[in-house]
């Protein structure tokens, strides 16, 4: 019983890093678009 609630947490404490991981990443990524859009916009004006 003790095994599978260690896996149980490990799994879960694992799918919870991937997902703030992958909202960093997805923030940081969606950040430096707008950024080099404006930069654009900004040369042709």
């Amino acid at each position: 019983m003790e095994n599978s609630w260690w896996e149980l947490a490990g799994i879960i404490f694992f799918s919870f890093m991937v997902i703030t991981v992958a909202l960093i990443w997805g923030l940081a990524i969606k950040a430096s678009y707008n950024e080099e859009k404006q930069k654009k916009e900004e040369k042709q004006q």
